[in-house]
């Protein structure tokens, strides 16, 4: 049976609840003997809750909550941004309700360890070598266990920031923390937008979610250079093209380097899903595309390891 009780190590309770604004969802939670409500039903945050958002105005409503109790412990996930399904509502909060986030923890702190000591690593896998470079000054940023406790019982974390260590690249005109080289094996993608754009095409958007599910059976060839993507082949026919149209401005230069410290779901992740709670998955995922004027769209490599070089 899922429930929530993993998360204790968070929130010092197993007296979790879920939020939502998804009554199937809801219904689906209780029949898991979940405590579930809606958040447009609440006046205050409970003691200690998870919540997966639908929509971008439930999002807002979650944070105005937060604002206006001072009170509370809340980790969310955006659905909206990604697959507003119930499928991949239930499908991400599987994987919250199965997630050993104990061991997570320690994996984060062991890469944490490596990336303060290192600056240039070498990134190797199954058909995958590469090379990472990170600027001196660079700091990798995670949400850590210190950051639960220094909130005093009082915080709205997104999980996913506790389930990774990242840099990023967002801005072209700042100078970059980090550069990437290499022949990367990716055994699926992520794509999301965090606001509502009415003006995208349904095409690029079946595009997408046909690339997400070939490579999801197929897995893709990323070869990267100077920390930009030259070449995305699925089954030897490269999308290029389509990633570029998808990410904006920013087109195929890297926004994101990422380390996944989520080991407990290797054998329960689905690619052909597009949830968040997948980005989490050991090893490496790089992204393009700043998910406000285009795409943010990950590319996940599980099993990736990271060793000193030089």
């Amino acid at each position: 049976m899922n429930n929530l009780k993993h998360l204790d190590h968070f929130f010092g309770s197993r007296d979790i609840s879920l939020l939502t604004d998804s009554s199937a969802l809801i219904a689906h939670a209780q029949h898991q003997s979940i405590n579930a409500l809606l958040i447009n039903e609440l006046s205050c945050l409970p003691a200690n809750s998870v919540c997966i958002t639908f929509s971008r105005e439930a999002t807002e409503s979650l944070q105005q909550l937060a604002a206006h109790c001072q009170s509370g412990q809340t980790l969310y996930t955006q659905a909206h941004a990604f697959d507003p399904s119930l499928k991949s509502g239930i499908y991400t909060l599987d994987l919250i309700c199965s997630c050993d986030y104990r061991l997570a923890m320690r994996k984060q702190e062991q890469l944490l360890s490596l990336l303060d000591e290192h600056h240039v690593l070498r990134l190797s896998g199954d058909n995958t070598l590469g090379t990472l470079r990170i600027v001196n000054e660079a700091a990798p940023y995670a949400m850590i266990e210190e950051d639960i406790q220094a909130s005093k019982g009082f915080y709205i974390f997104p999980l996913a920031e506790l389930l990774e260590v990242h840099y990023t690249h967002m801005d072209p005109d700042e100078p970059r923390t980090f550069t990437l080289d290499g022949e990367f094996n990716v055994s699926g993608i992520l794509y999301a937008r965090g606001y509502p754009d009415p003006s995208i095409a349904p095409r690029l958007i079946e595009s997408l979610a046909s690339l997400a599910q070939a490579v999801a059976a197929h897995g893709a060839t990323a070869i990267i250079v100077d920390s930009q993507v030259r070449s995305f082949t699925v089954n030897a026919r490269d999308y290029c093209a389509l990633l570029t149209e998808a990410t904006g401005p920013r087109g195929l230069h890297l926004t994101e380097c990422a380390f996944g410290v989520n080991a407990s779901i290797a054998d329960k992740i689905d690619y052909r899903i597009n949830s968040q709670l997948n980005e989490g998955i050991e090893g490496l995922h790089i992204a393009v595309g700043d998910g406000r004027q285009g795409y943010h769209i990950d590319m996940l490599m599980p099993g990736v390891v990271a060793t000193p070089l030089g």
